[in-house]
């Protein structure tokens, strides 16, 4: 990435992820349920692995992010693969979740609810995992690559459906079955990490992807 260019726009997209993840200081640590604990963890593990790798993350790194001990933390998890393998689950759970989230809009287009679903699975990783520690989603996938497979199928799977209902796509009369544009989409979307785009400079490559693979227009909110 190039970091200077792209400083501003990356402290921006990082203020609307930490809403989400790393956020775990001044809470009430002895109202905390087991699982919510393990949760708080994982929350913090993310943008951890992400900005340091998974190789130089330590078990103390994890522990600090999550303001806990590391006796504590091994009380939830056996080891750092633990953490990570279970850490990019939930990340992948959250995504897509996210991703349906946007397909579920209503009173939108095809073509925004496209752009927000692969800005909440593709786009998000510009602000996740920085370009130094790309070994991160390698050892995702060879810790839990059948897993990351799954999610990956059903991302798909959710894009193909969602333009499929979709009246624009109808109306179109594309040559492509849906399940087709899909696969594009997401092999498109698998290019995130070269030449080190910034979030915003990514998400404009999407945009003529999507209208040309869905030969659809860049419109606005329907009324």
């Amino acid at each position: 990435m190039r970091l200077f260019k792209h400083a501003l726009t990356l402290s921006l997209d990082l203020m609307d992820y930490s809403s989400q993840y790393g956020q775990v200081r001044n809470q009430p640590k002895s109202q905390l349920a087991a699982p919510d604990k393990k949760e708080l963890i994982l929350n913090a593990a993310i943008p951890v692995f992400g900005k340091s790798g998974f190789k130089k993350t330590s078990i103390e790194d994890l522990a600090d992010a999550a303001d806990i001990s590391k006796q504590g933390l091994y009380l939830h998890f056996s080891s750092k693969e633990e953490i990570f393998q279970a850490a990019m689950q939930k990340y992948l759970e959250d995504g897509l979740n996210l991703v349906q989230q946007e397909l579920d809009k209503p009173d939108t287009t095809l073509f925004q609810r496209l752009m927000g679903a692969m800005d909440a699975w593709f786009g998000r990783h510009l602000v996740t995992f920085t370009p130094r520690w790309f070994d991160v989603i390698e050892a995702g996938e060879h810790l839990s690559g059948s897993q990351i497979e799954e999610f990956k199928v059903a991302f798909k799977e959710k894009l193909a459906k969602a333009i499929a209902r979709s009246f624009e796509f109808k109306n179109a009369r594309n040559v492509c079955t849906p399940k087709e544009i899909s696969e594009v989409l997401f092999l498109f979307g698998l290019t995130w990490k070269e030449g080190n785009p910034s979030r915003a400079d990514f998400m404009k490559k999407v945009n003529t992807c999507i209208r040309a693979c869905c030969q659809i227009e860049e419109t606005r909110s329907r009324t």
